[in-house]
């Protein structure tokens, strides 16, 4: 059996240039890889001049230390005990899910009609989608650990704060995201059912809103894993949780963090691959 006869398509007679088997010759194409590294190393380096940073402070050798305290047992607790205390978490971590939850939905509900009047291409009007948008952003810009300070000043320590925190919280995020959705949403079944008669909230309920309703569900999804990590944070201000636990026990029971870690760990791990299953199939 003969060898295949394989034809060179062209020959390399430079480090820029390529000369082809007809006589051509081709201009190889700048590799840009060289000009994002010089980029980065730039910022990187304006990053060390702008941000303070002594190295005399930095003790990484303590995080070895911190490490053994969190997953291994303290003093004369075994194992058992380390394991057995992860159901004592039971509740807090029923808190902590509750409040995710609770403050999901109830924000992202809240979030739909303020979207809606965000929307230039629904309101038409400056003087109602300029204030909506206005409210969105002051909510954007307060942080969830603010929120919840103020929260606990008005209604004491418990989980009602951390909802009302979470509840804030995703109306800044869903109403933001969801009134960019509905302005890119087809508008001729909108403006098709208004020309026939159709109220606003009639074109809007038949025409826009089930081309929003996956894209809602899936960012619903999405902003209750976000709240679950967070809700954990909000403990430290009095919102409960779990987050209270790690709050009580972070300066002499490091055993009893590391054992809450490993749950919530396990809690968003196991949040995270069911949003991302329920997103697929949303998809």
């Amino acid at each position: 059996m003969g060898v295949p006869c394989v034809t060179t398509k062209y020959l390399v007679s430079s480090m820029s240039k390529i000369t082809l088997t007809n006589g051509k010759t081709v201009t190889k194409p700048f590799n840009k890889i060289w000009i994002v590294v010089a980029v980065v190393a730039l910022l990187l380096y304006l990053f060390s001049l702008l941000i303070p940073f002594d190295s005399s402070t930095v003790k990484l050798e303590e995080l070895k230390v911190i490490l053994i305290k969190m997953f291994t047992p303290k003093g004369n607790r075994t194992w058992e005990d380390y394991f057995k205390y992860l159901l004592k978490l039971k509740n807090p971590l029923i808190d902590t899910l509750n409040m995710s939850f609770a403050g999901t939905i109830i924000g992202s509900l809240m979030a739909l009609p303020l979207a809606v009047l965000a929307a230039k291409n629904i309101v038409k009007k400056p003087y109602i989608y300029i204030p909506a948008r206005t409210i969105m952003n002051l909510f954007r810009t307060i942080p969830a650990m603010v929120l919840a300070l103020i929260a606990v000043f008005f209604v004491g320590i418990g989980v009602l704060s951390g909802i009302i925190a979470i509840t804030l919280f995703t109306f800044g995020i869903m109403s933001k995201m969801l009134y960019e959705v509905i302005e890119t949403v087809d508008m001729n079944p909108f403006e098709a059912l208004e020309s026939t008669g159709a109220t606003k909230t009639e074109a809007f309920r038949y025409a826009v809103l089930p081309q929003v309703t996956p894209v809602f569900v899936s960012y619903l999804i999405y902003i209750f894993e976000i709240n679950v990590r967070s809700s954990t944070i909000l403990g430290y201000v009095g919102a409960g949780g779990i987050g209270s636990v790690i709050k009580d026990n972070i300066l002499y029971n490091y055993d009893r963090v590391g054992a809450s870690i490993i749950l919530m760990f396990v809690v968003v791990l196991s949040v995270q691959l069911l949003s991302s299953f329920l997103r697929r199939r949303l998809q």
